[in-house]
């Protein structure tokens, strides 16, 4: 039998990927158990609700975007594209998250999930990464929001890529320009 915190993980682990490749509303507590190979009561056992266990992904998930923005606060020679590459280097661990918040944050339904996830995570993350943004030089209270959307779009672009396409059979083609050209040229 698997420890608890063994048992925990394995049901983040299998909801994560559910949240990634499907929405919101089409995930169940029995899919998720199922997936698990675990009892759904096991499920509310260690997470309440479906709501509290997708909140959880991100929370565990988080503190890993707060370190690395706490060690860039210390980088004497902070760039753009340092920023973007460290985001990338976050995403590259945690693959699925950028594809379950862009999923998310794009879906036309207002969730109390989305709303905690926005109002706990999203929001102050951004306020971290704008300060953040503003000690580069040429980074000034007009142009940041320019920024900030730079690096996140940058930074998920090969990871959400595939699976935009794929899902909705958008051409996301105008953004791989742009991450090829301007990211290896950024030197803000």
């Amino acid at each position: 039998m698997l420890s608890e915190a063994k048992t925990r993980k394995k049901i983040l682990s299998n909801a994560t990927d559910l949240f990634a490749h499907n929405p919101y509303g089409k995930v169940t507590i029995r899919k998720i158990a199922q997936s698990a190979n675990v009892s759904p009561s096991l499920i509310i056992y260690y997470f309440i609700s479906k709501e509290n266990l997708y909140c959880q992904i991100f929370e565990e998930f988080f503190p890993e975007l707060e370190n690395m923005i706490k060690k860039l606060k210390k980088e004497p020679k902070l760039t753009l594209s340092l920023i973007v590459n460290s985001y990338i280097e976050v995403w590259r661990i945690n693959s699925l998250i950028p594809i379950i918040i862009h999923r998310e944050l794009l879906s036309l339904d207002n969730t109390e999930a989305k709303n905690r996830l926005a109002n706990k995570l999203l929001i102050p993350h951004k306020k971290k990464l704008m300060s953040l943004l503003s000690s580069i030089t040429e980074c000034s209270p007009y142009n940041e929001g320019y920024y900030y959307m730079l690096v996140i779009s940058l930074s998920t672009y090969p990871f959400i890529s595939d699976h935009i396409s794929n899902e909705q059979n958008t051409d996301m083609s105008f953004l791989q320009n742009v991450y090829e050209s301007v990211l290896p040229q950024a030197v803000c």
